[in-house]
């Protein structure tokens, strides 16, 4: 059984990724929020409007490209998207964070270039900073950005806690295989619920 959570709200940062209006709802503008979304959305919410209430800080990644699409990756693989998918070019509807949890002026926005939040970046800067100790991480996709985020979390011995009602993944089955079997190997994976409860004021 998972041992509970006592967290201080000063020493963790939210890492919300890719919740922009490309990814989290697909399509073109005006976006619509599909209706197996609606639950992700609203669980973010809570802990978004819980990390405000308690001082924790927020980190949203966004992705854009060049219009040419050049600074996209080159690498190769058996399964996972083909072709550029929707254009994210900066500044554009596609990129922007989903009005259902739009940033505050106090929150950090950072570009994630590749699938890990910390590549290409400043959030390890940030997050030194901030004196942060432990990253709650949550978003789109599991198996990719968020898996890869956990994993070089780990790799920077930083504490990571992976939200997991508050990701998912175009590949269901696979989203549910990452947080049953993989991410628990490398981080610790808890519920909204669980994760609000333990992030008390002193």
């Amino acid at each position: 059984m998972a041992e509970p959570l006592i967290l201080d709200p000063k020493r963790c940062a939210l890492i919300v990724i890719d919740m922009v209006n490309a990814i989290a709802k697909g399509g073109a503008a005006p976006y619509q929020t599909p209706p197996h979304r609606e639950g992700l959305i609203k669980n973010f919410g809570r802990l978004i409007g819980h990390c405000r209430a308690v001082g924790t800080p927020i980190i949203y990644t966004t992705i854009t490209r060049r219009p040419d699409n050049l600074d996209a990756p080159k690498t190769l693989a058996d399964a996972g998207p083909a072709g550029g998918g929707a254009p994210m070019l900066a500044g554009s509807p596609a990129t922007q964070v989903i009005d259902e949890l739009k940033p505050q002026a106090e929150d950090f926005i950072i570009d994630k270039p590749r699938f890990s939040a910390f590549y290409g970046n400043n959030l390890e800067g940030i997050l030194n900073m901030l004196g942060t100790e432990t990253i709650l991480v949550g978003g789109i996709s599991t198996q990719r950005s968020v898996e890869g985020t956990a994993r070089d979390a780990k790799n920077r011995d930083m504490q990571c806690i992976v939200v997991s009602d508050c990701c998912t993944a175009g590949e269901l089955d696979v989203h549910e295989m990452t947080i049953k079997h993989v991410l628990p190997l490398l981080v610790r994976v808890r519920s909204t619920d669980e994760v609000i409860a333990a992030l008390r004021k002193a």
